[in-house]
Order: C-alpha cells, then sequence, then structure tokens
C-alpha cells in the first residue's frame, strides 16, 4: 500500500518533487512544463505539489538553487587542488547542459523574487570565484585594478554568452580568456 503525505518525511517528498521538476524542466523547458506535469511525475496529487512549493517559479528557483550546489560540492571534491579560474571554468563548462534553463531564468526575473534570488545566488558563485582568482594573483588590493569593473565584465560576458545565437562561444571558454588576458596584461580593467 502507497504511504500517504503524513507518512512521508517532507525532507523526501520535497526531493522527489525537486527531482521529478529537474528531469522535465531539462527536457521540456520551464515553459512547457507544469505544476501537473511534475505532480505525476513525482507521483504527488497536484494540489499537494503546493504543500511544499507556493507556485512554479518557486519549485524552478528550487532547482536552480539545487543544480547550483551540487556543482558546488562536486568542485569541492574533485577540484579541491585547483585554482580558482580553473574552478570555475569547470564549473560553467559543467554546466553547460542547463543553458536553457539560465535562459528562463531571465525570462522569469521580472516575474519572481525567488527566481532573481536564486539568479543571485549563481552570480554570487562566479563573482565570489572571481575574488578568489584576484586574491591568487594578488589584485585584490591592487590600485591600479577596478575589482568591480573585471567583476561586472565577467558577469556580462557568462550573461551574454547565454543570449541564443550560433556565433558564441561557450562562456567558460570566453571567460577563461578573459581572465588570463586580465592577469597577463592587467590593461583591460585599470582605472581611467
Amino acid at each position: 500500500m502507497p504511504r500517504n503525505r503524513q507518512q512521508i518525511p517532507r525532507e523526501e517528498r520535497t526531493g522527489d518533487l525537486l527531482a521529478a521538476a529537474t528531469e522535465l524542466f531539462l527536457a521540456k523547458g520551464y515553459d512547457k512544463t507544469t505544476m501537473a506535469d511534475i505532480s505525476a511525475a513525482a507521483g504527488v496529487a497536484r494540489g499537494n505539489v503546493y504543500w511544499y512549493f507556493d507556485s512554479k517559479d518557486d519549485i524552478f528557483a528550487a532547482v536552480m538553487d539545487r543544480m547550483l550546489s551540487r556543482e558546488i560540492r562536486t568542485l569541492s571534491a574533485e577540484q579541491a587542488g585547483a585554482d580558482p579560474l580553473s574552478r570555475l571554468v569547470r564549473g560553467l563548462s559543467d554546466m553547460r547542459y542547463s543553458r536553457p534553463l539560465h535562459q528562463a531564468m531571465h525570462d522569469r526575473l521580472p516575474h519572481s523574487e525567488a527566481v532573481r534570488a536564486a539568479h543571485n545566488t549563481f552570480l554570487g558563485w562566479i563573482v565570489g570565484l572571481v575574488d578568489e582568482v584576484m586574491a591568487e594573483h594578488g589584485l585584490d588590493g591592487d590600485p591600479d585594478i577596478d575589482a568591480t569593473l573585471l567583476r561586472d565584465t565577467v558577469v556580462t560576458v557568462f550573461e551574454g554568452a547565454h543570449v541564443p545565437n550560433d556565433r558564441n562561444r561557450p562562456a567558460h571558454e570566453m571567460l577563461r580568456f578573459l581572465m588570463e588576458s586580465v592577469l597577463a596584461g592587467r590593461s583591460p580593467v585599470k582605472r581611467a
């Protein structure tokens, strides 16, 4: 006999919903995935999904946070001795499969605080690794380096690389090029 909602721990049911939502969002995209799809895939009555997540945006934000958390854990385990630039490039490369979901995040940013928070968490991870790269190379206190401009440039390159077109190289390749250029010459970010 299947367990009812009260017999299944909240964390387990939430995990089931997030796993189902992740699979569906990756396969069908955000727009074509419905809460009914998610509830059916997780084996949860549609109305009961709302016990765990207030909206599709909330479950989407939780999926994105979960994917980033997993990538950070993976990088910490597999790349423990690697330099921050290698970890950043590897992380962005590993997450290329979720590029359509990053696009969907941009579409939902004006509509959902939960999605904005998840997006900011992701960008915060990128900025944190840029800060680690600067610290590793002694640039974090360099008066000739505009650290804010460098952070903003890296985020802009990453975000721009996710605009759909056939000419873009992968974001991780462009960011490696940018950071290595800055580290080699420092001139792209000198203050005026």
